[in-house]
């Protein structure tokens, strides 16, 4: 279990591990949430030793673009591009696949980086180590409940092999973890914001399965950046 736990960390972080096993790894992926928002909470404490709330809360969100090698932000820039400009599934695919950034995934970029700062400004201080752990963790297990409610598609790629691996146990076992989780760091509101997760997440992929049929690598990095945004607004409330 060690091996796919430290396979889970390689896919979802730069931490470079050489052998990456892809079978059940899954179940580990809230826990590697909760991890990088430990990180995220140790550089916001050192941060504000020298700086102010404005420069510390940017750097909390330039270290999660860091720690994670801007994967997911990729991921949602392509499908930004690919759903805009695609007119057909065939057109979608090819244009996330495309190497080049379009304007459409700029603007998105700069909107989800914008949206994630501004959150972070107006929770509440006594809230903000929670939801430092809170919005990875679940945004996290939603990679694994959209690949075990999807089909890929196409017939290559990561999100395919995700896919084909991820088993219902494995959906099962990262649930239990992610609502332990919720629960021991916001109690029963987050069990509540689980929820609300839950629903979004669902009605994407129907719409993203409903255009093109199935989701891909660039979907799952997507669906994270939406996750993690949700929570954090939700947490502003």
């Amino acid at each position: 279990m060690i091996k796919k736990f430290l396979s889970a960390i390689g896919f979802l972080t730069v931490f470079p591990v050489v052998k990456k096993e892809f079978e059940n790894c899954a179940i580990f992926f809230p826990l590697i949430g909760l991890f990088i928002g430990g990180f995220l909470i140790s550089v916001n404490y050192l941060g504000y030793l020298l700086f102010s709330k404005n420069v510390v809360d940017m750097l909390v969100i330039v270290s999660l673009v860091i720690i994670t090698g801007g994967l997911h932000l990729d991921g949602f820039a392509d499908m930004l591009d690919g759903f805009y400009a695609g007119k057909n599934k065939s057109d979608i695919l090819r244009i996330m696949d495309d190497a080049h950034i379009g304007a459409m995934g700029v603007i998105g970029i700069f909107c989800i980086l914008g949206m994630k700062f501004f959150a972070l400004q107006s929770i509440p201080q006594k809230n903000l180590y929670p939801s430092l752990l809170l919005f990875p963790t679940l945004s996290r297990w939603c990679l694994v409940f959209a690949c075990t409610i999807s089909k890929p598609a196409k017939n290559e790629g990561l999100g395919k092999i995700f896919i084909d691996t991820v088993s219902k146990k494995d959906f099962f076992i990262a649930t239990i973890i992610a609502v332990l989780i919720s629960f021991l760091v916001f109690e029963l509101k987050g069990f509540f914001i689980l929820l609300a997760v839950f629903f979004v997440s669902f009605i994407f992929l129907k719409l993203i399965n409903k255009k093109i049929g199935g989701i891909t690598g660039d979907i799952l990095g997507a669906l994270n950046e939406i996750i993690e945004t949700l929570v954090l607004l939700i947490l502003c409330i």
